[in-house]
């Protein structure tokens, strides 16, 4: 394969010779270092071989010595393909205006991206990063990496860490969201400990306060589990930092409807492309479709960016868009199949509602009709309950009823 590929580029010349001394004449070119291959008999005075340019050049003074003719049957190789293209002045042109304009456009950043965050946070940091000089089509050379990290991060409170790497004409910044921190109040401030939802309360251990509740007690939202305001036997009122490990039994009801007549998509097999070019903000359109070629139809688009090497993309996208046929059905969704799918969604929606609970028991209900079905699913739960805020203040017969 390699040996092939070489006598390619060097160029090969099959031919065919003729005469009585074949033999002597072949042993001749031997001897002055002209190599034969695929060496063929094709009659007792009729020889068929490949040699090299630069030895075929040379068989001309040998074949006058032994009486023998030579004759072109095949010749391949870049030379042949060169000398041929040679003469076209304006192929070689625009090859050199190719060249110069592909090595023009390595110096410039055509594709800025971002990663590591949601999409919300990725159009920020784009907006950011432009608004620091960083966009598609602007030079290499212009863009400072670690100012532009610098913009984005002064100028946005909800990035916890930016990084901006720039690979051949792909600019990849690298961005991280900044995760809410919930408002704590400082331990050497008073507060209370405030229940933050409705339940039972299953356990209660105070670090530090005054119990208002005990186990067994119903609370709603708002009400004061540990209070901070203390009162001596002397009757003097004191306030503290109050700390508490409050468990509820909660009781929660999520709701789902879903349609049980949907309309699905048939395909009927038949579809359409449409090609066209992106080249900055022009669009060249390569196939031509009418604008509505089916009256029921999905249009499905593919986007693939051309590039020179891996590293190194270039300002054209080449788009394909897919037309595919469909017939519209009414589908009648089975209760089965209604029941499976709501009690799933529920179950999803417990899971991003009620993420830290702990579920102790679940009922789920389901009522089929048409057009439409309705489910709920009752949970029992377990969760740590209450919150830190200011000290309301208590007087001591509020004080000594929590004592007893």
């Amino acid at each position: 394969m390699l040996l092939g590929l070489i006598n390619y580029v060097r160029g090969w010349v099959r031919v065919e010779i003729r005469g009585a001394a074949i033999e002597r004449f072949l042993n001749l070119c031997a001897q002055n270092d002209i190599a034969f291959w695929d060496v063929r008999r094709l009659a007792p005075d009729v020889v068929q071989a490949t040699v090299h340019i630069q030895g075929f050049r040379q068989l001309r003074h040998f074949t006058r010595r032994m009486m023998c003719s030579v004759h072109i049957v095949k010749k391949r190789g870049v030379p042949f393909y060169t000398h041929r293209l040679l003469p076209r002045v304006a192929l070689w042109g625009g090859a050199l205006v190719c060249a110069g304009a592909l090595l023009a456009a390595t110096r410039f950043l055509w594709v800025v991206d971002v990663t590591g965050c949601d999409h919300t946070l990725q159009a920020e940091a784009l907006r950011l990063a432009e608004e620091a000089g960083l966009r598609p089509g602007v030079g290499k050379n212009k863009v400072d990496s670690e100012e532009v990290r610098s913009y984005i991060m002064t100028n946005s409170d909800n990035f916890s860490f930016v990084a901006v790497n720039i690979n051949g004409s792909q600019a990849q910044i690298l961005a991280y969201g900044r995760k809410e921190t919930p408002e704590m109040v400082p331990v050497d401030e008073p507060c209370d400990v405030v229940a933050d939802k409705d339940g039972i309360i299953e356990s209660i251990q105070i670090k530090a306060g005054l119990g208002m509740k005990q186990a067994g007690d119903t609370v709603v939202q708002g009400d004061i589990l540990v209070t901070g305001t203390m009162v001596s036997a002397l009757e003097e009122v004191y306030e503290v930092h109050a700390m508490a490990d409050v468990t509820l039994r909660t009781w929660h009801t999520l709701e789902q409807v879903m349609p049980t007549t949907v309309q699905t998509k048939v395909p009927t097999g038949r579809e359409k492309v449409r090609r066209f070019l992106v080249i900055g903000s022009r669009r060249i359109q390569l196939s031509f479709v009418e604008k509505e070629p089916f009256p029921c139809y999905d249009i499905i688009m593919e986007e693939k960016q051309l590039k020179l090497t891996e590293n190194t993309p270039l300002p054209v996208k080449l788009v394909t868009e897919r037309y595919v046929e469909y017939t519209p059905k009414d589908y009648v969704v089975t209760q089965e199949t209604a029941e499976k799918v709501m009690e799933q969604r529920l179950e999803e929606l417990l899971e991003l509602t009620l993420p830290e609970a702990q579920v102790e028991s679940r009922q789920f209900q389901c009522q089929y009709e048409v057009p439409f079905a309705r489910s709920s699913l009752q949970v029992e739960c377990r969760e740590q309950a209450g919150v830190l805020q200011e000290v309301s203040g208590i007087s001591r017969k509020t004080t000594e009823e929590g004592n007893d």
